[in-house]
């Protein structure tokens, strides 16, 4: 009885290994837009500005199936400024740039937001 249960586990381990190699071999380091970014801060943001470029005309507007995630993104970044940064870009909304403290960054936000 314990020399079946060993069978049918290694069965059931020697499928997933031939079903999902493509998962194995996924390298986070090579994502197509912000890859390379190792800052956590840097790359949620980079993600958050770069997601609704990668895609095509037809797919921007089917907006229920190609949802916009990039406030997702904003809300992962622990820095104040720059997640108030983010959130004011990718929400186009002016009034947030006032919130940020660091100068250079509050001026690049009110040149971004139109």
């Amino acid at each position: 009885m314990n020399h079946l249960k060993v069978l049918c586990s290694s069965i059931v381990l020697a499928g997933l290994m031939l079903w999902l190699p493509g998962m194995a071999l996924a390298d986070p380091a090579k994502e197509p837009l912000c890859g390379g970014i190792d800052d956590l801060d840097k790359l949620n943001l980079c993600r958050a500005f770069e997601i609704d470029k990668a895609r095509t005309e037809e797919q921007k507007k089917n907006r229920y199936r190609n949802k916009n995630h990039s406030t997702y993104y904003c809300s992962l970044i622990k820095s104040r400024d720059i997640q108030t940064y983010c959130f004011a870009v990718t929400g186009n909304n002016r009034s947030q740039c006032g919130l940020i403290i660091d100068a250079k960054m509050e001026k690049d936000c009110n040149e971004k937001v139109k």
